[in-house]
């Protein structure tokens, strides 16, 4: 029984060597490493593994290096991609970032309403795409494949959205 609770003992601190690794080695690592890049997700989307269809960034937030313009000069509140993510019938929003929004912060996912000419989304929560009385923001297809929202300036929100499909960054960074 001792000899087992003692390779267990060294299974376990094996395994915490690396962590413990980790926390001694300094807090102020280079401004470039990954840990101290813009975050680009929706932590709902990761969540549900959602198939990540189209995704949208705002004119001009499309890399690391304007993302953090954008916090230095006050356009975001924190270094995050202001994103649409557009699922099947879900468009996961990370908008809180941007500072002069007065979209509900507290909304992440927005139902989705997929047109010919663009898409459409829905700011109540209703399902309902036909639903006349819902408010909605309008995507119209601009060149290049952006989109340029209608309503978005009323909410603080910018009003053209291009298609950046990939991550910003490689998925090894």
């Amino acid at each position: 029984m001792r000899c087992a609770v003692r390779m267990l003992l060294l299974l376990v601190a094996g395994a915490m060597a690396p962590f413990a690794v980790m926390a001694a080695e300094p807090a102020a690592a280079d401004a470039d490493s990954p840990l101290h890049a813009p975050y680009d997700g929706n932590h709902w989307a990761v969540l549900v593994r959602a198939q990540i269809q189209a995704r949208y960034l705002p004119a001009g937030l499309s890399d690391d290096a304007a993302i953090q313009r954008a916090v230095a000069d006050g356009t975001l509140r924190e270094a995050v991609y202001p994103s649409l993510q557009l699922a099947d019938d879900v468009a996961y929003i990370t908008l809180k970032a941007l500072a002069r929004s007065t979209l509900d912060r507290r909304k992440d996912i927005l139902y989705l309403c997929r047109r010919t000419d663009g898409f459409q989304l829905l700011l109540d929560d209703t399902p309902d795409c036909d639903d006349d009385a819902a408010r909605r923001l309008h995507f119209d297809a601009a060149a290049g494949g952006a989109m340029t929202c209608h309503e978005c300036a009323a909410f603080g929100l910018p009003t053209l959205w291009e298609r950046h499909d990939r991550p910003a960054r490689a998925a090894s960074d």
